[in-house]
């Protein structure tokens, strides 16, 4: 039941008008006589005044609710029918993929071999490129007449990516160094930025920071933030020359690592932008950063992008984004880039894994 009030001047007119704002089925709950004033913002005079409580009730079709709430449960149930299906679908398409790659390649791999390759291309990975790291981990089995794995999945698959992926080694090199992160807008640059400074700092080494970027508003306090909590000089250089000034003030530390602003790899303007910022740098190393949520190709256009600076390696965050990181190793294989490290969450400085064989493994071999 709905609630109002009305002020009138007599019981009579009170029923009148409740008649004909809301009905026969509307009732006087409730009277009271209240005091008015006579002229607005003048004290006196008032006169009476009748207030009435009136009650409305709700007006529920209950076979029109009924209907939609059955309407409401076919849709629902229709739903669960066509994930049903959709499910079926997948799980066909899985197994039909695996029919075709044992048929075409039953004759040559042995069938622990031919799982671990399907293991790869169920989580993205290419199948050209799945096949070339198995048939890396595989020794010639004269009983089986087939190539197998040498030893059991983890050491394969360790060993085949070893064969085919590059890692970045002797992270930082000794000496002084330049560090820089480039890539798209949100792909966690800057949190990138402050994990890799923790984990240096905890080695032992000194590290500044410096951001050139200068149009993503609150970026600059984002990374003096982390600065100040761990006690890192900060620079902000927002034009080649004073970029160049503030290395020149922390040349006196092992790694200066520098955040840059996202930039889209479609536009050609910003890409240019970077060239005299980081040209003839020395020691400059710098990491394309790449969501490994992203799709492939997308992939491959920021890195064609962004090497206007030449690319040291590749950096893969996000993947606790992502059940399907196969494409990262595509786009590590084929490109050739060495990966340097991956984030797996927000966590600062927690969410951190420098690249390793062994991670690469047990993320493929573990994943439900």
């Amino acid at each position: 039941m709905k609630i109002k009030k009305l002020v009138v001047d007599s019981l009579q007119e009170a029923v009148e008008e409740v008649r004909a704002l809301y009905g026969s089925d509307a009732v006087i709950l409730s009277t009271r006589i209240v005091k008015q004033r006579v002229i607005p913002f003048f004290p006196f005079p008032k006169r009476s005044k009748l207030e009435i409580t009136v009650g409305i009730p709700d007006k529920e079709d209950f076979a029109t609710e009924l209907k939609k709430e059955e309407s409401l449960y076919q849709e629902i149930s229709r739903l669960k029918e066509n994930l049903k299906e959709v499910m079926e679908l997948v799980k066909k398409q899985k197994v039909e993929r695996e029919d075709v790659i044992r048929d075409n390649l039953e004759g040559e791999y042995s069938i622990r071999a031919l799982h671990l390759m399907n293991k790869l291309i169920n989580r993205g990975v290419s199948k050209d490129v799945a096949q070339r790291v198995v048939e890396s981990a595989c020794g010639y089995d004269f009983e089986l007449k087939r190539l197998d794995l040498k030893g059991e999945n983890l050491e394969s698959l360790m060993e085949g990516f070893s064969k085919s992926l590059r890692l970045v080694e002797n992270f930082p090199e000794e000496g002084f160094s330049i560090v820089a992160l480039l890539g798209p807008t949100g792909v966690g640059k800057t949190t990138t930025i402050a994990k890799l400074s923790y984990m240096l700092k905890a080695m032992g080494k000194r590290v500044g920071l410096i951001t050139i970027d200068s149009y993503r508003v609150g970026a600059v306090e984002q990374l003096r933030t982390y600065a100040n909590i761990m006690e890192l000089p900060f620079r902000v250089a927002d034009t080649p020359y004073r970029l160049r000034e503030c290395i020149g003030e922390l040349s006196s530390l092992d790694v200066v690592m520098v955040d840059t602003g996202g930039r889209s790899q479609y536009n050609e303007v910003r890409m240019k932008e970077l060239i005299p910022f980081f040209a003839k740098l020395p020691s400059l190393k710098a990491y394309i950063t790449l969501g490994a949520n992203t799709e492939e190709r997308v992939q491959y256009e920021v890195i064609e992008g962004f090497s206007v600076v030449e690319p040291s390696g590749l950096i893969f965050t996000k993947l606790d984004e992502t059940g399907y990181f196969g494409t990262m190793v595509n786009v590590a294989y084929r490109t050739q880039l060495p990966i340097l490290c991956f984030t797996t969450g927000q966590r600062v400085p927690e969410d951190l894994v420098m690249a390793s064989y062994e991670y690469l493994a047990k993320i493929f071999l573990e994943a439900v």
